[in-house]
């Protein structure tokens, strides 16, 4: 039996420890990721915990954090010391010193049988609870592929071994599957894609902060900088804005919802030189309660990013019968495809995005069904469903481990010397 005991079908079950640079009070799309798929595991009766650090997005140092505490009705969060507090101003991810025993001092505290990293930049953070834990966990590692910008060049051998070192990596589409293969020379048969869960749950009911009945909301979710595209999108809304009809054009309002990433100021700038007050509101980072019920009140959702490994705003978005638009770049049209809840146009297709806006914009009726379109096709990436494709991926994940550790000798005097077998295995 294993440390967390039994499942109805007599399935081990496991320990499931997470590694990732950011966890709560930041909350991005990862976060929020981390902290729905380990609420499904802790319901099929799973544990789980969270390795992150003392810092925020981007690089932003928080001393008051816990090192150590129960979160979330029973997740372990566990926060590693660094030296020195003030990153570099670069890079997304800290690139300051983590000390190795203190992610020694984790494993063996938490004992986990999957170490699951979740995106590419923290190699810190993957390295030292790779060397502390491969004899005794599977090791699972889900990039969040992005295209590398000259400036991050490095990171490609150290992913490179990265993958070659996870027992599973998970891609979240295809095109990131693609993209692995050819840029971090991921093994092919330990690849396995499974892509995002989404929740959907009702909302409260209540209106979201700052909303307004009588205008046509179109809605933006996501951090503001060029990597979203707010400017951009912003564009197009002005230019399909001027072929409504003067009584719809009148109502229309962008509301942009996430935190700054760099670019709010140049936003709210172009607001004041432009007179845009009544057509942009910028809500800042909201919860999960007020993101829901931005959801369930906007008319249309719009996203033309310059890349996205998954959109999961998009899929959300379609989960609350939400119609939308976006463009082709990375896995958009593969995650979404055009007509199953969104209209996706080519990427950076100026004209496309204005017919498509003015053309939804105009038409109640056409927004409506395409919501109807998008809610039942979002009900495939329920998380439920794709948890349950997770824990067989951790499932393999350890049996390529045991192969490992039968190769290997099993855990040597040497291999106990170094740290490297410390917690009890119990599944032997």
């Amino acid at each position: 039996m294993s440390r967390a005991g039994e499942g109805h079908d007599a399935a081990p079950l496991l320990r499931v420890l997470f590694v990732a640079p950011y966890y709560k009070p930041n909350w991005g799309g990862i976060e929020r990721v981390i902290d729905q798929l380990s609420a499904q595991l802790r319901a099929a009766g799973h544990q789980t915990g969270i390795l992150a650090t003392h810092y925020a997005f981007p690089r932003r140092h928080l001393p008051g954090l816990a090192a150590r505490e129960t979160i979330d009705g029973g997740m372990a969060s566990y926060r590693v010391p660094s030296w020195p507090h003030r990153a570099p101003p670069f890079f997304s991810v800290p690139l300051v010193w983590f000390p190795p025993r203190a992610f020694a001092a984790i494993l063996d505290e938490f004992r986990p049988d999957i170490i699951h990293w979740i995106g590419d930049g923290w190699f810190w953070g993957h390295c030292w609870t790779w060397w502390y834990g491969r004899r005794r966990a599977g090791v699972v590692f889900t990039p969040s592929f992005h295209r590398l910008i000259p400036a991050y060049r490095w990171l490609q051998p150290i992913n490179i071994l990265l993958c070659r070192a996870a027992d599973r990596i998970t891609t979240l589409s295809a095109t990131e599957r693609r993209g692995l293969a050819r840029t971090y020379l991921a093994p092919r048969r330990r690849v396995r894609q499974i892509g995002w869960g989404i929740a959907a749950p009702p909302s409260d009911g209540a209106r979201p902060r700052d909303w307004r009945p009588d205008r046509l909301t179109v809605l933006c979710v996501g951090r503001i900088g060029a990597h979203k595209g707010q400017d951009w999108t912003l564009d197009r809304l002005l230019a399909a804005r001027a072929r409504l009809p003067r009584e719809v054009a009148a109502r229309l309002r962008l509301v942009l919802v996430g935190r700054d990433e760099g670019g709010e100021a140049d936003v709210r700038a172009r607001i004041d030189r432009e007179g845009l007050a009544e057509l942009v509101l910028l809500t800042g980072e909201v919860d999960d309660a007020e993101l829901l019920r931005w959801y369930d009140h906007a008319d249309l959702f719009v996203l033309f990013s310059r890349y996205e490994a998954f959109g999961l705003a998009l899929v959300e978005a379609l989960a609350h019968g939400l119609p939308a638009v976006t463009h082709a770049v990375g896995a958009t049209a593969e995650i979404v495809p055009d007509g199953r809840g969104a209209i996706v146009v080519p990427p950076f297709d100026a004209a496309a995005a204005e017919d498509a806006l003015a053309a939804l914009l105009a038409n109640p009726d056409a927004r409506a069904a395409l919501g109807r379109i998008g809610r039942s096709y979002a009900a495939r990436y329920a998380w439920p469903r794709v948890a349950e494709r997770f824990v067989v991926t951790y499932r393999e994940a350890l049996a390529r481990r045991d192969r490992r550790n039968r190769r290997s000798g099993g855990h040597t005097a040497i291999a106990a010397i170094r740290g490297e077998a410390r917690w009890t295995n119990s599944t032997s």
